[in-house]
């Protein structure tokens, strides 16, 4: 059985202040990287044999320190980044709805992502997750591979397992060094584990 363990990067310094990234190359601060660290530990249990990660900094950071840890290569690959958030990258909460509050009365009254200006399309951000992960799985047949990657990414794929609709926001989100675990078998997909953060207690 291929099993899927699905981590969200540490937090980077723009995470600290409240910012949103998308495409931004934002590092890990301290506590990212002693997350990170934390869920390297975690998953010596489940002896994985490769790492693929985001290409943005936040996740390459994580995916390197749980390479070491575990002595494991590291695979980038672009197709793990987190949807392009256009022209509110960067911006604080406050900032957005000074700057866009058609934006964000659209945001609280709608069941459905909304695309902000400049922002990735829903669709095609839910196919290159799709696709990217679909690949791995078929590539790494009977085996446990780690991905890290980001909020977004590990939102619509979950979303996409369990029956929501793609561009319908997903029920559930993730914190930093949290990870996920997905089982394929002849039947299909299992979520076995979803947004655990048990290995984070104590981290600070």
């Amino acid at each position: 059985m291929t099993r899927l363990l699905l981590v969200r990067h540490g937090r980077s310094e723009l995470n600290a202040v409240g910012r949103v990234q998308g495409w931004l190359d934002s590092p890990l601060d301290e506590l990212g990287r002693a997350q990170s660290l934390a869920v390297a530990r975690r998953l010596v249990r489940e002896s994985p044999v490769i790492v693929y990660t985001s290409t943005l900094r936040r996740a390459s950071e994580t995916a390197e320190i749980i390479g070491a840890e575990l002595g494991l290569a590291v695979v980038p690959d672009e197709r793990l980044m987190e949807r392009g958030m256009g022209d509110i990258a960067g911006l604080s909460g406050d900032e957005i709805e000074s700057r866009f509050p058609e934006l964000v009365a659209e945001w609280r009254l709608s069941t459905r992502m909304v695309v902000p200006p400049g922002g990735e399309a829903v669709e095609s951000f839910g196919a290159r997750v799709r696709a990217v992960l679909g690949e791995i799985v078929e590539r790494h047949a009977g085996q446990p591979v780690v991905v890290v990657t980001h909020g977004g990414v590990l939102a619509i794929y979950m979303g996409q397992l369990l029956g929501v609709e793609v561009g319908r926001w997903a029920p559930f989100s993730f914190g930093n060094g949290s990870l996920s675990v997905v089982e394929f078998n002849e039947r299909g997909a299992r979520v076995l584990g979803l947004n655990e953060r048990c290995h984070l207690e104590g981290v600070s």
